[in-house]
């Protein structure tokens, strides 16, 4: 059974730099792209086993309760969306084509998977961009010290964490001893929820294991499990199918309430056009309401496939009601989850250890506000960024 927890439940920097052995240094691949879904494994599965965390079934909100519908003046639009994960990137077409984009005056929305998205936004290439909470902040502390481009998250879309990790068959919590345990790729967020699995199951990734870091995305894992290079890894949802299909299990599974991924704009984009972040917002709160609710999916699976021509792969579809929860609904966060998320992946990259001073610094949540208002939602966070709600689970 998958549960759901605050990281402030979960973790402590204490713990967490105990459980892994490792040290501040080194790049780190944020959460946002590491989902891939290129080299998929061919084994057929059936329904995954993973039980979804807790959501109701709500119907989109059909008219702005607060407020005049925010509009833009930016009809087209470059985005940066580097998360191949379809039923994440679903809100880009649904919204699209229910119109949720046209009704605050985007016309056009080009998007591009660029990994460098950071350079891209700084470059004037993207209007907007999907980005790992802890890659932001670490630019702006290492690239952009001077705050002269104003790059601000205005909204965070991602709030959920999922931790879980796969095995072969006859692999198990209680014989892992000695084998090969896929751990994703160096220096990775996954590399470090795979050290910390092993450790939550009894287990020294550095003495009792033999710990091998891997290439490629998350499919590329799985796969090298299923052929037997390794004995167990780190993966996603949608991988359980996989791996119960050949009679393989799921050894953890968990997920963290925790704000990973927002969308990012340049002062150059605020100033072109001060409307464009509620807008943005408004619009996408509507089209993730959409996904998120459960009695749309196949609307939305159709919409995706049949309009754009993207494959939603049946182990994805079979677990749609797990990674859909990851949208956080409103577009908000809780300050604290994000307190807490910076000491958690903290010392795997170059975001310092006194991020939680400054990290506020670098939102500007004045539109998302006014999206939430003529959405007839609360405020969330704050405005002062002192407290906030996590949504993830209460749509």
């Amino acid at each position: 059974m998958t549960s759901k927890k605050s990281i402030n439940e979960m973790f402590t920097r204490r713990r967490f730099l105990e459980a892994s052995g490792m040290v501040a240094g080194g790049a780190l691949l944020g959460a946002c792209g590491s989902d891939g879904e290129t080299a998929t494994a061919t084994t057929a599965a059936p329904a995954a086993t993973t039980a979804a965390p807790a959501a109701t079934d709500a119907a989109t909100t059909a008219a702005p309760a607060g407020g005049g519908i925010p509009m833009t003046t930016m009809s087209d639009v470059t985005l940066g969306y580097n998360n191949p994960n379809s039923v994440l990137r679903a809100p880009i077409f649904v919204g699209q084509t229910k119109g949720f984009f046209a009704e605050v005056g985007i016309e056009n929305i080009e998007v591009n998977d660029a990994d460098e998205y950071m350079s891209a936004l700084v470059s004037g290439s993207f209007d907007i961009a999907l980005a790992d909470s802890d890659v932001m902040f670490g630019f702006n502390e290492t690239e952009n010290a001077d705050e002269s481009l104003g790059i601000k998250m205005i909204g965070v879309n991602q709030g959920s964490q999922p931790l879980i990790m796969i095995a072969n068959e006859g692999v198990s919590a209680d014989n892992l001893g000695g084998l090969k345990i896929g751990g994703a790729r160096a220096g990775s967020v996954n590399e470090a929820i795979s050290k910390f699995i092993l450790n939550e199951l009894g287990y020294d990734w550095e003495t009792d294991v033999e710990f091998t870091t891997l290439t490629g995305g998350s499919n590329d894992w799985v796969t090298a499990m299923l052929s037997g290079q390794i004995d167990a890894t780190v993966a996603f949802p949608r991988h359980i199918g996989l791996a119960t299909a050949e009679g393989g299990s799921a050894l953890f599974q968990e997920f963290l309430s925790a704000p990973q991924a927002g969308f990012a704009t340049t002062q150059a984009v605020r100033d072109q056009d001060p409307g464009f972040s509620a807008a943005w917002n408004y619009a996408w709160i509507k089209s993730q309401r959409y996904c998120k609710t459960q009695a749309n999916k196949e609307e939305v699976i159709s919409i995706m496939e049949d309009e754009w021509g993207f494959e939603v792969i049946p182990t994805l579809q079979d677990v749609y009601d797990v990674v859909s929860n990851i949208y956080t609904g409103d577009n908000g966060f809780d300050p604290a989850e994000m307190d807490a998320w910076m000491d958690f992946i903290g010392p795997f990259n170059d975001v310092p250890d006194d991020i939680n001073a400054r990290w506020r610094n670098y939102f500007d949540l004045s539109g998302l506000h006014v999206a939430q208002e003529a959405l007839g939602l609360p405020i969330n966070p704050a405005a002062d960024l002192s407290s906030g709600t996590t949504t993830t689970e209460n749509f």
